[in-house]
């Protein structure tokens, strides 16, 4: 039978860059790091153990050198050299409580790193000296921030938080200023992702709608979405719904039901021509849609190796890119490791 535990083994997944080789990290409550090779399936590294929780985990540049942001249970952001032997070269004070969610933001032609969590205040962090460069309350009746993501509009950098009132607030990055409130999610918002509205044909973005028949402005929505390629961002949780929103347009575009019941992680998935979008959560099988029509494509992990292990029950997913082959997908989450997957291969 599968290991099935009242916590997730890894939470934390991300693709990190170490001596010009692709490689993925990962973590959760054993508190430790590991980087992976993902075309190889296998551990290549352990980094001096955090000591504490890991729940997100990120790469930034400082001046051209990749590190790996990690944090916590224990609210501090921890800076490691991948390039310099998994050297832990920074720890980042200031959040009270759990740190839920790390993310790089561009701010003025500067790589900064943002964190958030129990204390509800989004940090901008200067990697390359450690600096804050701005703290931001985003106010106590929305709760918690379980994820952030960067997401460019309209020719800036905006930043939205995934809050525990079922909200997405959007920030600007630069001024620090509030951009958009996002509401449609019943309970907390767990992930977040940016996603190309390129997908969507001019024209043919389905009326999508909140969970009160109206977009996220109050008003229905006309079907259409922002020119220049701007990208969309979509948000998951605990109500299972996956939302797709339009931020220049300050609407909903699209609202489709997960069929995992709640939704912990989000990515895209190249493949083809074509951009994807992995869901992983609660139940059997991580799925993988197609926003623009809706449908589901595949489903991950329902293979009799995903089954035996109780993989699907899964905490963390992103899209690597290896230097030669596909685009791979990995998710990690309650069973003793991150399973690494060629979507092409499940949908065809």
């Amino acid at each position: 039978m599968g290991r099935f535990r009242f916590r997730p083994v890894y939470e934390a997944v991300c693709e990190v860059t170490v001596g010009g080789r692709v490689l993925v990290a990962y973590a959760g409550h054993r508190k430790v790091i590991r980087l992976a090779d993902p075309v190889a399936r296998e551990d290549v590294a352990v980094l001096a153990g955090p000591r504490t929780w890991v729940r997100a985990l990120c790469e930034v540049r400082a001046d051209g050198r990749p590190l790996l942001a990690s944090g916590g249970r224990d609210g501090v952001v921890r800076l490691w050299d991948l390039d310099g032997g998994g050297a832990r070269v920074a720890d980042l004070r200031g959040h009270r409580g759990w740190v839920n969610a790390l993310c790089t933001v561009e701010v003025a032609g500067r790589e900064l790193l943002a964190s958030a969590g129990r204390d509800r205040v989004l940090r901008l962090w200067d990697p390359a000296d450690g600096r804050l460069v701005r703290a931001v309350d985003t106010g106590r009746g929305r709760g918690w921030i379980f994820a952030l993501t960067s997401v460019r509009t309209g020719g800036r950098t905006l930043l939205a938080a995934g809050h525990g009132n079922g909200s997405v607030t959007v920030w600007d990055a630069e001024s620090g200023e509030p951009e958009v409130e996002l509401t449609g999610h019943r309970g907390f918002v767990w992930t977040l992702c940016e996603f190309p509205d390129g997908e969507f044909p001019d024209g043919e973005v389905s009326g999508g709608t909140g969970s009160d028949g109206k977009g996220s402005d109050g008003k229905g929505s006309d079907g259409t979405v922002s020119d220049g390629g701007d990208a969309l961002l979509a948000s998951a949780g605990r109500d299972g719904l996956i939302r797709l929103w339009d931020l220049q347009g300050r609407r909903e575009v699209r609202a489709f039901t997960s069929g995992t019941g709640p939704v912990f992680a989000l990515c895209r998935a190249d493949v083809g021509g074509r951009t994807l979008l992995v869901a992983g959560g609660d139940g059997p099988g991580t799925a993988v849609w197609d926003p623009a029509t809706g449908e589901r494509a595949a489903s991950l992990g329902m293979d009799l190796a995903g089954l035996i292990s109780g993989h699907g029950w899964v905490r963390g997913a992103c899209q690597v890119r290896p230097a030669e082959g596909p685009p791979l997908v990995v998710t990690a989450g309650y069973d003793d490791g991150p399973r690494v997957w060629d979507v092409t291969k499940e949908i065809t």
